[in-house]
């Protein structure tokens, strides 16, 4: 059966295929619950409301095999890619969003992938993919699928994942001196009445969600902006995104308490056999017991008493001190370019050349200029 394509350019057009969008994620190739429509719904709804209205550069391509949904690609459509005059479709992302797979029926990656790309042909020069797991099964079926594929970045952040048990974990990741450290501090919280939560799948959640949201917002994101509830627009996404994944057993939260005072909070998200540390939060005025490497460590044990996953993604920069420290593995991410059609193709070809040129000339600009 030929797949066929069809472009939805709204939230709307978005919530009329939420049945099959469902069972698409259900049988995704690789999971992503941030493009799962109880969390991208509400992202396209932030983004609507903080701009006054929907974008007109969003594209979502969802290919079809009759009435199976088999690949659903949130795109936004950009005139140049890295100063070069050539139309983009660039991976769609709400500022929350480190991951950016695409979802592709396992059945059927690459005839999606193949009906994509045909499509594509008439819309842009190329496709950029931002935040894809390098070396998985998303990123075979690409390649597989694709002529001309350039990596335009590539990094690795923190992965968790699962040994014997927590304390057979920490012994084996942690140096001695930062073990040591956890202890001291957390027996002096202790000391000022520190109490642990946990709320994992099906439990009562009561009103964690919101004294995660403002123990966020009264700290240093909140003062930078990047708190989910640094504008009205987003902290309706990220109260909606946490009792939907509440609702769906797919939270799970952790936390630090001294009296009623929430001291430290860490929210991950369940897809499959793993996890996404999506946000976590601390109270700076705590600052002296170290609560955000406490919280790690109390997210890790509880993390190893989840049944039935395997590993947590830390869904955060790679240069993440606290959970370098403390995590062994890295997960290896990247961002591709994809030729589209001969146009596509020749300029993807020459970006290694004009990236060498580009430093060349940097290089030699520093070289004439005068000593200051």
């Amino acid at each position: 059966m030929t797949p066929i394509v069809q472009v939805l350019r709204d939230r709307e057009s978005l919530e009329a295929i939420v049945r099959p969008w469902e069972q698409l994620a259900a049988d995704a190739l690789e999971p992503n619950p941030f493009y799962e429509p109880w969390i991208l719904l509400p992202a396209l709804r932030a983004i609507e409301e903080e701009k006054a209205g929907a974008s007109e550069a969003f594209r979502c391509v969802s290919i079809w095999a009759g009435s199976r949904l088999i690949g659903l690609f949130p795109f936004q459509l950009r005139p140049h890619f890295k100063g070069l005059p050539l139309a983009t479709l660039t991976s769609w992302r709400h500022s929350a969003y480190l991951l950016c797979t695409p979802l592709v029926r396992t059945d059927a990656a690459v005839p999606a992938l193949r009906a994509l790309i045909e499509w594509a042909m008439s819309e842009a020069s190329l496709l950029e993919l931002l935040y894809l797991p390098a070396n998985g099964p998303f990123d075979d079926a690409l390649r597989a699928t694709a002529r001309t594929i350039v990596r335009t970045a590539r990094f690795a952040r923190a992965l968790l994942v699962k040994a014997a048990s927590a304390e057979a974990y920490m012994d084996e990741a942690m140096s001695g001196q930062l073990r040591r450290q956890l202890r001291r501090n957390e027996r002096r919280l202790r000391e000022q009445g520190m109490v642990t939560i946990s709320v994992g799948p099906g439990a009562d959640i009561g009103d964690e969600i919101e004294r995660f949201l403002e123990l966020e917002a009264s700290g240093w994101k909140g003062g930078e902006g990047g708190a989910l509830a640094a504008s009205p627009a987003n902290l309706s996404f990220g109260r909606t995104v946490l009792r939907e994944a509440h609702r769906r057993g797919r939270l799970h939260m952790i936390g630090l308490d001294c009296g009623d005072q929430p001291v430290a909070r860490r929210c991950s998200l369940l897809a499959g056999d793993g996890a996404y540390a999506f946000k976590t939060a601390y109270d700076e005025a705590y600052a002296a017991y170290s609560p955000g490497v406490l919280a790690e460590a109390l997210s890790l044990r509880e993390f190893h008493r989840l049944k039935g996953v395997e590993w947590m993604d830390s869904y955060t920069d790679p240069d993440n001190a606290t959970v370098n420290r403390m995590w062994r593995h890295r997960r290896a991410l990247q961002s591709v370019a994809i030729g589209i059609g001969a146009w596509g193709e020749f300029w993807l070809s020459l970006l290694p050349v004009l990236r060498w040129t580009a430093r060349r000339y940097s290089t030699l600009r520093s070289s004439l200029s005068p000593a200051s």
